[in-house]
């Protein structure tokens, strides 16, 4: 899938805020191919699945860590500096995680 601001659609592009949508199109993988896509664009390639209602389960949990959308952490920051500055925009010191779970 693309990330991408929410400038233009493409064949399969759902907005997500006012200045950020997601593509999952063929369309805009070849326009970023021949310079002709988003000026600004994230491709991410990946799977997860879930059954019904289990993201949303795992949420409620606080299984993950969730803030608002910033296009600047996205697009701006180089992307050593990401994680970091979206865990400090949602109050994280990712000093203080721990890379195990279910211990206390």
């Amino acid at each position: 899938f693309v990330l991408h601001p929410f400038d233009k659609t493409w064949n399969s592009t759902l907005k997500i805020t006012d200045k950020l949508a997601i593509t999952t199109s063929r369309d805009i993988i070849e326009a970023i191919a021949s310079d002709a896509g988003p000026e600004k664009s994230l491709i991410a390639l990946g799977y997860a699945g879930w059954e019904k209602g289990q993201l949303e389960q795992e949420i409620a949990d606080n299984a993950w860590l969730c803030g608002p959308a910033d296009d600047n952490i996205l697009f701006d920051l180089p992307v050593t500096e990401r994680w970091a500055a979206a865990a400090k925009k949602i109050g994280v010191d990712l000093n203080l995680l721990s890379t195990t779970s279910g211990h206390a």
